[in-house]
């Protein structure tokens, strides 16, 4: 997570998983690759192809879908909040107006355990009933990441639209 642009009129974050995580999730296919390739030279067909096929299939499928990075672009000039999500299979960009824009809430979910809990940013929009709650990431994670990007947010929602009694919070969901 990080914080392009933090201007009065321009807020742009971009949320993804680290690069380095990535690659370790990469990194099986090459031993499990030669692993199969020497069964195929084996004679062992099925084994082969289980390991080459499915098993680094379940590996790349693992890296594209965590590799999808979102950026979010608050602009009060275009008076629009841009959600980009951009993954190995595209790019996908929906708008919303800006002044619609409630707040940023916390989404949490709690483990079997309830001592540790995680969560995600969801952007909250007042223009519909019930109103629209707009993931900006598909996974939780623990940790107050997600708490600190929804601060930038809805601080920059009170600076830009005014004093603290009109602007929208940081709300908390469970």
């Amino acid at each position: 997570m990080s914080i392009e642009t933090n201007t009065p009129h321009l807020l742009e974050r971009e949320l993804g998983i680290p690069r380095f995580i990535l690659w370790f999730v990469m990194l099986p296919v090459l031993p499990v690759t030669l692993i199969g390739l020497a069964n195929l030279i084996g004679g062992e067909f099925l084994t082969a192809l289980v390991l080459l096929v499915g098993l680094n299939g379940a590996f790349v499928a693992g890296y594209i879908a965590l590799s999808e990075r979102t950026r979010l672009r608050l602009d009060a000039g275009t008076g629009l909040a841009s959600i980009t999500r951009t993954s190995r299979l595209g790019t996908r960009r929906r708008d919303y107006p800006l002044e619609a824009l409630d707040s940023a809430e916390l989404d949490r979910s709690h483990t079997a355990r309830e001592d540790r809990s995680t969560s995600k940013v969801v952007l909250v929009f007042r223009d519909t009933r019930p109103a629209t709650r707009v993931t900006l990431s598909r996974w939780s994670v623990s940790g107050d990441g997600p708490a600190l990007v929804a601060n930038d947010i809805n601080a920059w929602l009170r600076r830009h639209f005014g004093d603290e009694a009109t602007a929208p919070g940081l709300h908390l969901s469970d």
